[in-house]
């Protein structure tokens, strides 16, 4: 198994075990598969695909998560470690309910079950989507990355320069609509669910899916909802932490 570098101090810590196993990283709304690429490039054995609509993958209907999910489920290789950002974890969560017998863990990033068991989530996702239909597509980068770190306020206007309004819209439209809350249930594997503690609009979904899903563990991070430019060296250590403690990768 390779050993993992403490990015710190340069020297070596306990072996890595994102380096021995699969692992399928799924992007947020409006992002693409290369947005992990900063942590995900020393691993060969990492998959980054891009959602439907996002990246180089065209719009198709239906936008739902159930949908997307059937769409890459084919391609998840049986013993995989599925890592999910926002609407990715969406994704990740359905994945991981129909694919139980080929998932070793499941890692959850800002995500919740559903947005639409609170008010406020139910709102902002209208609000959300009326603006992005609303404003020109140039503006959405900028508009996006208002109150952000710089490298999250950059990888934002990079990732969001390539997007308009359809694929945007189809986007929300997939996230608002998810209610996974039947699925928690159902998650038999070791699973790990962090959020930003800048971002509380994710911590109450964030705590009914710790609640819900058997034996799950939960950790708040520094940052906010872009934990993979915000954070992106305790981001990786966390999960590699969890993926040890749960022996995934000792095989």
């Amino acid at each position: 198994m390779s050993l993992d570098p403490d990015p710190l101090t340069n020297t070596v810590a306990q072996p890595d075990p994102l380096a021995s196993v699969d692992t399928i990283w799924l992007h947020g709304a409006g992002l693409s598969g290369d947005t992990w690429h900063p942590i995900t490039m020393a691993y060969a054995k990492a998959l980054t695909p891009d959602l439907p609509g996002h990246g180089t993958n065209p719009l198709s209907e239906p936008y739902r998560v159930e949908a997307y999910a059937e769409r890459l489920s084919d391609s998840v290789p049986p013993g995989s470690v599925l890592i999910g950002h926002s609407l990715g974890g969406m994704v990740a969560l359905e994945l991981a309910a129909r694919l139980q017998d080929r998932i070793k863990a499941l890692v959850l990033i800002e995500a919740v079950a559903t947005v639409r068991d609170r008010l406020v989530g139910r709102l902002s996702a209208t609000v959300a989507a009326s603006l992005y239909r609303s404003v020109p597509t140039s503006w959405l980068a900028n508009l996006s990355g208002l109150g952000e770190s710089h490298d999250t306020k950059v990888e934002l206007q990079r990732q969001l320069a390539w997007m308009d309004r359809p694929r945007i819209s189809a986007a929300l439209e997939a996230a608002s609509l998810y209610d996974g809350r039947p699925r928690l249930a159902e998650i038999a594997v070791p699973t790990l669910i962090i959020v930003g503690k800048r971002n509380s609009a994710t911590h109450h979904g964030a705590d009914l899916m710790a609640q819900r899903i058997r034996g799950a563990e939960y950790v708040k991070l520094p940052g906010g909802h872009m934990l993979h430019t915000d954070n992106p060296i305790q981001l990786r250590r966390s999960i590699g932490t969890f993926l040890r403690r749960s022996g995934v990768g000792d095989d």
